[in-house]
């Protein structure tokens, strides 16, 4: 692990500590699972620091693009990421707020210790990708224009029959 892209949760004050690179496929092993096979192109900015209330909050910030294969037509397609989101770091379980006191704006994780800044963008991009990929322009519920529509794709039988008839 990379010493200088850790956050240490407990050495966090008011002046931001930035971290500004580009995330490459192999320091991202669990979305090279997830994604096409194709270069990808990932810009990150970390910054972490205490807030007013004194809570060490982590503002994530990615941009770029990933392939996804869609799930309709076996086609790879480029998915935009387009990431900005805060983080609260918190000591324990305890420090976590109720479920109904949970704001939309803010996520919660637990650091007992440092924080590896390259996983929490690759936990970032993991969550914004779609559980099912569909290439875009491609309606929902809608299937590929060669599957399944009467008319467009001739059976194969259909020469076997212009056969039959000549008989």
């Amino acid at each position: 692990m990379d010493s200088e892209l850790l956050i240490y949760p407990d050495r966090l004050g008011e002046a931001p500590e930035v971290f500004e690179g580009d995330a490459t496929l192999g320091e991202l092993p669990r979305l090279a699972q997830s994604i096409a096979d194709h270069p990808i192109e990932l810009h990150f900015r970390v910054a972490a620091r205490l807030d007013i209330q004194r809570r060490k909050v982590v503002s994530c910030i990615i941009e770029g693009f990933v392939f996804l294969t869609c799930q309709s037509t076996l086609e790879d397609f480029r998915h935009a990421i387009s990431i900005d989101e805060r983080i609260v770091l918190v000591d324990g379980e305890e420090e976590l707020p109720p479920i109904e006191a949970e704001s939309d704006a803010e996520d919660y994780l637990v650091a007992d210790g440092p924080v590896d800044v390259r996983s929490l963008v690759e936990d970032a991009i993991l969550l914004s990708l779609p559980m099912v990929p569909r290439k875009p322009g491609l309606g929902q519920g809608e299937k590929p224009k060669d599957e399944g529509v009467a008319g467009l794709k001739e059976s194969p039988f259909a020469a076997l029959a212009s056969l039959k008839k000549r008989k």
